[in-house]
């Protein structure tokens, strides 16, 4: 029939349109009923008796009947009797009412419940409460400590080759209750990025999360531990900035059945303003960042995997500063400001662990009664900190044959991870006994997909203060 053919092919069209199931099925059955009423309207309007027409198409059905296929005969005679007789424009401009009416209603309730987009958009985000307690000062309470929304789509989603544009807004809050923008910048895939078997290549334009070490790198919901290093927060690595980034792969090992991908090389190199997350630059120079990571190229099944090795640098200027954030003058002074750092990690199950080693450099200004470039004194801080953690893990959430098993009600496997960490920062190396080493005992559970709890007990001993300190923290963290 005519009308079939139709609408198969308008269906196929509207493949792309957004539309509920239930919309698109009210529109189906109102299209099949209203063309099913066209074909019998038209019929009943050339005026011919029904035994003439039955008498008449008898014989020619009967010749026919070898030549025409299945399911193309024509059984609008018999659809005719069966109703009871012709369909008056009266009742099929009913029908047309009524489906008009059914489809205003929906399209009200969509438009009143659903949010639109121009484009693709994809809402996440992250919450951390805790409880805190310390020994010296001796203090404790609740702790808000951060709230994280993250908002990511496609600008431009290229289906043949994988080059498609994408942005991420992020905004947070910390301790300070103020709501600021976290990532806010656009990537583009310079290179294919839909075969997993080849190199990936990607520029980011924006502010981001610094690429140096393991500490720095890892987002606030994924961190083994409430606190990150010292050495992180000193030396200003867990900082964001605004730049650009150039980051990419190499030689991918591939296990399509278990849609596993590991580079046996990872690279970055970026360079940013260096005055940190939404502030503008109050310098001329630009500080320049590199990672490389090597990773053992192995099997889904190896031993091996999750072995890495790698190595950051970074080089840039900072302000001179006489005493608080006066600059010298108007910004003219500046420093060197450079870091060194390597990193081993074993990221697998049930064992673990992560190494990673800091070296940093800063150029100060010492005289705070200089006020000019020539009554500058200046003086090179060495620094340097170090990090190692421990941890062991029993369950099922990091094993994908787990995850995908299908359940009625809103399973997720659980698993626990106790873990050791040792942290040690020299703020300055030329300088004997100041130094500043935590040992901090931790248990996560993870018992649903975004939300996991903390617990933390750490033993500090800051040589310069001469303060030793007993700490206890807890963190339920959840996200959606």
């Amino acid at each position: 029939m005519i009308i079939f053919k139709k609408f198969e092919i308008n269906s196929s069209k509207d493949k792309g349109n957004i539309m509920s199931n239930r919309k698109l099925t009210i529109l189906v059955l109102g299209a099949l009923l209203i063309g099913h009423t066209n074909l019998l309207a038209a019929e009943s309007a050339e005026a011919v008796p029904q035994e003439q027409q039955v008498s008449d198409k008898q014989p020619q059905q009967a010749s026919d009947s070898t030549a025409v296929p299945f399911g193309s005969e024509d059984l609008s005679a018999t659809d005719t009797s069966e109703a009871g007789g012709a369909v008056t424009q009266a009742e099929l401009d009913g029908v047309r009412a009524e489906i008009a009416t059914l489809r205003d209603q929906l399209t009200q309730r969509l438009d009143k419940t659903i949010a639109n987009s121009k484009r693709s958009l994809s809402i996440s985000g992250s919450t951390q409460t805790r409880y805190a307690a310390s020994s010296s000062p001796n203090k404790n309470g609740f702790l808000f400590n951060s709230a994280i929304i993250s908002l990511k789509g496609f600008l431009k989603k290229d289906y043949v080759e994988g080059k498609s544009i994408s942005y991420t807004l992020g905004l947070g809050s910390n301790t300070s209750y103020n709501l600021q923008p976290t990532d806010a910048y656009l990537q583009y895939s310079i290179g294919q990025s839909l075969d997993i078997g080849k190199p990936y290549l990607y520029v980011q334009i924006g502010q981001q999360k610094k690429q140096f070490g393991l500490e720095a790198t890892t987002t606030e919901d994924k961190q083994p531990a409430i606190n990150t290093a010292q050495f992180a927060s000193k030396l200003g690595l867990s900082q964001r900035d605004i730049g650009i980034r150039l980051y990419g792969d190499l030689f991918p090992v591939v296990d399509l059945g278990y849609n596993y991908r590991i580079p046996l090389i990872e690279y970055s190199l970026a360079l940013y303003n260096g005055s940190g997350p939404n502030t503008a630059d109050t310098n001329l120079d630009k500080d320049i960042e590199g990672r490389i990571v090597i990773n053992a190229p192995a099997g889904y099944y190896s031993p091996y995997r999750g072995l890495a090795l790698g190595g950051s640098f970074y080089r840039g200027k900072q302000d001179l500063y006489k005493v608080g954030t006066t600059l010298i003058p108007n910004g003219e002074g500046e420093g060197e400001k450079i870091r060194y750092g390597t990193d081993l990690s074993y990221v697998s199950a049930p064992l673990g662990f992560t190494a990673e080693y800091v070296i940093g450099r800063d150029e100060k200004n010492i005289n705070p009664f200089a006020t000019t470039l020539a009554n500058v004194t200046r003086y090179t801080t060495k620094s340097a900190g170090y990090t190692v953690t421990f941890f062991y893990e029993w369950g099922e959430q990091f094993y994908k044959n787990s995850r995908s098993q299908s359940r009625n009600d809103d399973w997720w496997p659980t698993t626990f991870q106790p873990f050791i960490r040792y942290d040690h920062w020299d703020p300055d190396t030329a300088v004997a006994n100041n130094e500043s080493n935590i040992t901090t005992l931790g248990f996560n559970f993870f018992f649903a997909e975004t939300t996991k709890f903390q617990l933390n007990y750490s033993l500090s001993d800051d040589k310069a203060t001469k303060v030793k300190q007993n700490n206890f923290a807890a963190q339920f963290q959840f996200g959606f």
